[in-house]
């Protein structure tokens, strides 16, 4: 199995990117890794037979525009993609922008035959620590009604095949329950995944029930998606933020902090980004995993063992199956 590696394009530059991989190749001795960057900050890397270091002297950085992908064809992004697109590779990771990605796979590599717009997913942690399916979280600003429709198939037949969940659950994530609710787009949304028999729908879900657990699938636009996913980030750190604070405060809560130790590290690591890697870009031929933009070293290797689990499992056949 063989794996691209974008080394240059995260808010943190390549030495997390260098340092995750050397900790993955110890794991996986049957794994090769292409890391595509500045030969100069990837020498590290030499020292392992597995790793070939492809020699990349532009970068993509977080502030650029989706054009420049089409101008800086000698980036660590796009050679990156190119060996997915060449067929020399199995997967593709990276933690640039999410844009730029997106936009890169959309030009080199195929998409998934039936499939008319591919998205981001990400496997968000519940409170029942189910896990949910949150697609689109950020591929796309607009969609349509049929492209939900797609995403729903898509995220289902991923919950069955990879994550074992006999006939999941699929929601619609929109400001009421109630079947007419939402604009025009989602009220044809319902509509199309009410009649949808390749998949269980159960009607609409509001924001703040994403994390019960109580469905498996959920569904949304790309913009309202990444919303929801970077204020449930937000909420997060902060509710942490302000338990420690709390906790540290005064005395007696000091001595409450040392005996409830491992539990509150317990829930800190049940709802840290870095624990799920990053997102899968599904509805393409190859796999491909955005990580967090401003990943470190554990987050980065958690990516790169997400894309090695959708390798391992054949998730593209599998949907490819699941999609006729």
């Amino acid at each position: 199995m063989k794996l691209a590696i974008d080394a240059m394009s995260g808010d943190l530059g390549s030495s997390i990117v260098v340092e995750a991989c050397i900790h993955f190749i110890n794991k996986h001795k049957d794994v090769e890794l292409y890391v595509t960057g500045k030969k100069e900050e990837l020498t590290k890397l030499s020292d392992f037979s597995q790793i070939h270091i492809i020699d990349a002297r532009e970068v993509l950085t977080m502030s650029e525009g989706i054009l420049a992908v089409r101008r800086k064809k000698e980036s660590s992004m796009v050679k990156a993609m190119m060996l997915g697109k060449e067929g020399k590779v199995d997967g593709i990771v990276s933690c640039g922008s999410t844009g730029s990605f997106y936009t890169c796979a959309m030009l080199f590599l195929k998409r998934i035959e039936g499939v008319e717009k591919s998205c981001l997913m990400a496997i968000l942690p519940t409170y029942n620590d189910k896990g949910v399916a949150l697609l689109d979280v950020g591929a796309n600003a607009e969609n349509q009604a049929s492209h939900l429709n797609d995403f729903a198939v898509m995220g289902s037949v991923y919950s069955t095949l990879v994550r074992g969940i006999k006939k999941p659950k699929v929601a619609l994530l929109n400001i009421g329950t109630e079947e007419k609710k939402g604009n025009e787009v989602h009220q044809e949304t319902y509509q199309l995944l009410k009649e949808n028999d390749k998949i269980h729908f159960v009607g609409n879900i509001e924001g703040r029930d994403i994390l019960n657990g109580d469905v498996d699938v959920i569904v949304t636009d790309g913009f309202s998606g990444n919303i929801a996913l970077k204020s449930i980030e937000g909420t997060a750190m902060i509710l942490m933020k302000c338990i420690k604070e709390s906790m540290m405060s005064s005395t007696k809560g000091k001595l409450g902090a040392l005996l409830a130790k491992d539990s509150l590290y317990a829930l800190k690591d049940k709802f840290d980004y870095k624990s799920v890697g990053g997102a899968l870009m599904v509805g393409f031929e190859k796999a491909v995993v955005k990580a967090h933009g401003a990943s470190d070293a554990k987050a980065f290797e958690n990516a790169m063992e997400l894309a090695l689990k959708m390798v391992e499992q054949d998730v593209v056949f599998k949907m490819k199956e699941g999609l006729k």
